[in-house]
């Protein structure tokens, strides 16, 4: 049940549309506060694009996609204290990066040291097959010092073995996007605060539970006992606005009354953002990511024990395993996800056996995920045109991995992005209570 709109509430509120990563870290945020937080969501259930769920075909709990922390992603880590979730992901350490190229066999591993001086780089055990220390720190530079329109490929150059094998591997799974299309101001924001940052800022973090167990669940439950709420199954429709601020939240339920204390969070994906603000200025280009998961008999492992392993001159960019799942990712897979599904597992599970030993030959159970919309297209031209939080309403604020965070459209983006407009949200409501008084 939505609240009246003649329910006489003395106490400012901020009032959240939408329950992924974005609007749940925004309404954490503001419920530890204490400023009374509202969320109104969609669908049947929070998460958005990082959720979990029983697949019947399967006989399991999976998740929509796989994901990695680093150590650098400090607003998630933040996030997961205050829901009391800390426990719920595993970090390997020291930092390591499995990978295996499926043309020619050969196996290694990124095993980043300290920052400062980075002697990790003049060891061939720690970086990528054949290639030189001068290639790292030139390629890092041209990073440093692109421009906005430059593209990853563009300013590393495609020559050195490091574009197959760093770049472009590193390009889909921070940025969705192919190195020859993504940002590379955005590719130079995950190479300093990662890599240049030393090995702690590098360690993955990863959810052994799950996406649910560990940012969802969690959080909701932190929301409910702080006396916040929680309305699914309701969407917004319009919003009413009167004198540059938010007035009425219209619901398919009826509508909200927004006092002149209140706040509005909007932590919608870019094209629902639009339909419900127009001037939003969301991207208007996304990248498709695809999942497939498989069901062995037993539980299998992966080169030197790890819990996924990249792959290169393959389809699939990673392999994750938890327990007797197998799951495959492939980002920036917008061409690959128009094919028929039996095609792309039958595909996907050929490179399973390339990356590990004595799989079963036949194709197992398999569930294929395709989240259309998986971020925004990361270019340079749709990088440059993110919205910022603050909006020309003075209670309106945007949250969402796509506006403009300065990072990757990640789970720590989205994060960040909930951070930044629930402290803006609060600082609009302290700002008009001074005025009142």
């Amino acid at each position: 049940m939505l609240p009246s709109p003649f329910e006489i509430i003395f106490m400012p509120t901020i009032h959240v549309v939408g329950a992924g990563i974005s609007g749940l870290s925004a309404a954490i945020r503001a419920a530890r506060s204490g400023v009374r937080t509202i969320v109104y969501e969609a669908a049947g259930h929070a998460g958005g694009r990082a959720r979990s769920f029983y697949d019947e075909k399967l006989g399991c709990i999976i998740d929509n996609g796989n994901h990695l922390l680093l150590g650098a992603n400090k607003s998630t880590m933040t996030y997961l204290s205050d829901i009391c979730a800390q426990d719920m992901v595993k970090e390997i350490r020291p930092a390591v990066f499995p990978f295996l190229d499926a043309k020619t066999g050969e196996c290694w591993r990124i095993q980043p040291g300290r920052a400062i001086p980075p002697a990790w780089l003049f060891s061939k055990s720690r970086r990528v097959p054949n290639t030189r220390t001068i290639e790292y720190l030139n390629q890092a530079n041209r990073l440093r010092t692109s421009g906005k329109l430059d593209t990853v490929a563009h300013a590393v150059g495609t020559a050195s073995p490091l574009f197959e094998k760093l770049w472009q591997p590193l390009s889909k799974a921070a940025l969705n996007t192919d190195a020859f299309e993504a940002s590379a101001q955005l590719m130079w924001h995950v190479v300093r605060e990662t890599f240049l940052k030393g090995e702690k800022a590098c360690r993955p973090w990863y959810f052994h539970k799950g996406l649910d167990a560990a940012l969802v669940r969690p959080a909701v439950s932190s929301l409910l006992r702080q006396g916040g709420e929680m309305h699914f199954k309701t969407r917004l429709r319009s919003m009413d606005t009167q004198f540059h601020r938010v007035t009425g939240l219209s619901f398919s339920e009826g509508t909200v009354s927004i006092d002149s204390d209140d706040a509005v969070i909007l932590a919608l994906p870019p094209e629902a953002c639009t339909q419900i603000w127009p001037v939003a200025g969301a991207p208007s280009e996304s990248k498709t990511i695809l999942n497939v998961h498989f069901r062995l008999d037993n539980p299998i492992k992966l080169p030197w024990n790890l819990p996924f392993i990249g792959l290169i001159n393959t389809e699939a960019q990673w392999i994750f395993v938890r327990d007797n799942i197998v799951s495959l990712t492939v980002s920036a897979a917008n061409n690959l996800a128009n094919r028929p599904n039996q095609e792309i597992a039958s595909k996907l599970w050929r490179e399973v056996g390339m990356a590990i030993q004595n799989v079963p030959a036949g194709l197992p159970l398999w569930r294929i995920i395709k989240e259309r919309r998986g971020t925004f297209a990361q270019t340079p031209a749709q990088t440059n045109d993110r919205a910022t939080a603050s909006t020309s309403l003075s209670n309106l604020f945007l949250a969402g991995d796509w506006t403009n965070t300065g990072m990757p459209a990640t789970i720590d983006g989205s994060v960040t992005s909930g951070f930044i407009a629930s402290d803006k949200a609060r600082a609009a409501i302290q700002s008009g209570m001074r005025g009142v008084s």
